[in-house]
């Protein structure tokens, strides 16, 4: 409705001239400077028409409009600088959360380090003492393995002595038999030790 209005207005105003101008019926055309009453009133009666048409209708219309979208602009603005305000917070609560991760971190990392010089000092211990414990028992072995050995000795000693005496007894004997008999026990001795 409104756009057939605003068109039949600006029909009469467009075709206003030569509708005066028919009014008219001059024969000779007026000058630039010819001054026609008829013309100024429909002149000034479009121009109130229009001015009304705009005062009435498209202004308030656009100072409506020109509200709304100052209004969506600050609504806009008032939302990024919340969504800002809670972008800045964020980061802060990430900041303090990376500065907690580290130091967390840290933390751990020098707890594992000290349970692994504790590990490392508990094994060197145990190391240690089983290695006194092996060297107790080496010397220990070592000692009965001696122990054992004079007693073979003493054995062999006997067992040489009764060798060299029973032969003695078989038959009496020289100075040559003495030096033969000790060469016999002497080497009797070296065989039964390898």
């Amino acid at each position: 409705m409104r756009a057939k209005t605003l068109a039949i207005l600006s029909a009469l105003v467009a075709f206003a001239p030569a509708l005066m101008a028919a009014g008219d019926a001059k024969p000779a055309q007026p000058g630039v400077l010819h001054f026609s009453a008829n013309l100024m009133f429909w002149e000034y009666v479009t121009f109130g028409i229009i001015f009304l048409i705009l005062g009435v209708k498209v202004i308030p219309m656009m100072l409506k409009q020109l509200a709304a979208r100052q209004a969506g602009i600050k609504d806009a603005q008032d939302k990024a600088d919340a969504v800002r305000a809670q972008a800045e917070v964020l980061l802060k609560k990430h900041e303090e959360l990376m500065r907690n991760a580290n130091i967390e971190a840290q933390k751990i990392t020098d707890e594992a380090r000290n349970a692994g010089k504790e590990a490392a000092a508990r094994i060197q211990q145990a190391a240690e003492a089983q290695a006194r414990e092996m060297k107790e028992r080496a010397a220990r072995e070592i000692e009965l393995m001696r122990k054992k050995a004079e007693a073979e000795l003493r054995d062999y000693a006997v067992e040489l002595s009764l060798l060299a005496g029973s032969r003695v007894l078989e038959r009496s004997l020289t100075g040559d038999d003495h030096r033969r008999l000790a060469k016999e026990a002497i080497a009797a001795a070296g065989a039964m030790k390898n």
